[in-house]
């Protein structure tokens, strides 16, 4: 495990690797009136990256490893900071999840200002009429993604909680109940990739293996930072405990989960597969799944790891440009390696 460490921590300083090419070519754009995208300094692909490190140092706190994640992980997001924390898109909430933890664990308010940022910008973010948020408003499409309830809710639940904030709590849980009510498949209960509320259309392939993870790493961690206590604590549990049944069903002979789930004989992605494995560890830690889960998590897991090559984890899908738009690309990516860093570490000290 301790070469994906290694590789996490070196992938959230250096990912993504841009050459002197991108610079020119995107200054040669700006100068022609062409749009660009902006360089986002706190994106989602580190985000799961620095999820994965701070639940390894959850598991090793007075470890070596421990102070070298700390160093790493504040290197992140000073260098964020001293950019002004600049925000463009509701996927930067992931960085947020490790944020709030360092905050917790040095004390520095500076992390603690920061996390503040990432949620007035969420908070302030637009919404459809359902209180939904469009993954990106600027393009005026509506569209609400199934990857915004993995990218948002866990930050938002776990900010709401810690700080006591009860809009971002009520932001979190309105993005799960909504997606439950219009982006799932009766006949199935798996995911559609998205859906557009006003028109009532569901959108993208059923069963987008990133999407079932991003889904189910959203309501999983919700879950666990709300608490029984909360009103709609009972619906997303037992919401959450129907889809994990349906995807179970469909894991592969390998242990792995596809890029599809229903097309079991097409490729794994060890993404998709990471994040599924993540969310049933963690509710199978806070009791919100039961035993009989176990087993097919620890399955899946030593898969994963006779994938490990020199810390990286292949086949994994590339990423995703949209609904119905999944290049058939697989390498070694960074959201394999976060979620997988994070799986191993969490289950590491149970001896399984």
């Amino acid at each position: 495990m301790k070469e994906v460490l290694r590789e996490a921590e070196y992938e959230l300083l250096n990912y993504p690797k841009r050459t002197v090419g991108y610079y020119l070519k995107r200054t040669v754009k700006i100068a022609t009136g062409r749009k660009v995208e902006p360089i986002d300094k706190i994106n989602w692909p580190n985000g799961l990256l620095a999820i994965g490190l701070i639940e390894y140092y959850r598991q090793h706190r007075n470890s070596e490893e421990a102070r070298q994640i700390l160093d790493c992980l504040k290197q992140y997001y000073n260098r964020w900071i001293r950019k002004g924390c600049r925000l463009y898109f509701v996927d930067d909430a992931v960085s947020g999840i490790a944020l709030i933890e360092l905050h917790q664990i040095t004390g520095d308010e500076t992390f603690k200002k920061a996390a503040d940022e990432i949620a007035h910008f969420i908070l302030r973010h637009e919404t459809d009429g359902a209180g939904s948020l469009p993954y990106r408003p600027g393009q005026g499409n509506g569209h609400i993604y199934a990857d915004m309830v993995g990218m948002v809710c866990p930050f938002l639940s776990r900010y709401g909680s810690v700080y006591e904030d009860t809009k971002a709590i009520r932001l979190a849980v309105t993005q799960i109940r909504n997606f439950i009510s219009y982006g799932m498949d009766a006949r199935t209960n798996l995911p559609y990739h998205g859906y557009h509320y006003k028109s009532g259309i569901k959108y993208g392939i059923i069963g987008w293996g990133r999407a079932v993870g991003w889904l189910m790493m959203g309501m999983s961690e919700t879950l666990e930072y709300i608490g029984e206590t909360h009103p709609d604590y009972e619906f997303i549990k037992q919401a959450y405990r129907r889809i994990v049944d349906k995807v179970e069903a469909y894991q592969c002979k390998n242990s792995l989960y596809s890029w599809q789930l229903s097309a079991g004989e097409g490729p794994a992605d060890t993404s998709a597969t990471a994040m599924i494995l993540y969310s049933i560890a963690r509710s199978l830690d806070n009791g919100v799944l039961i035993g009989i889960h176990r087993s097919r998590m620890v399955r899946g897991r030593d898969a994963l790891r006779q994938m490990v090559r020199e810390g990286k984890i292949g086949e994994c899908l590339a990423e995703c440009q949209g609904f119905g738009l999944y290049p058939q690309v697989y390498g070694a990516y960074p959201w394999a390696v976060g979620t997988a860093l994070a799986l191993f570490a969490l289950t590491e000290e149970r001896g399984n």
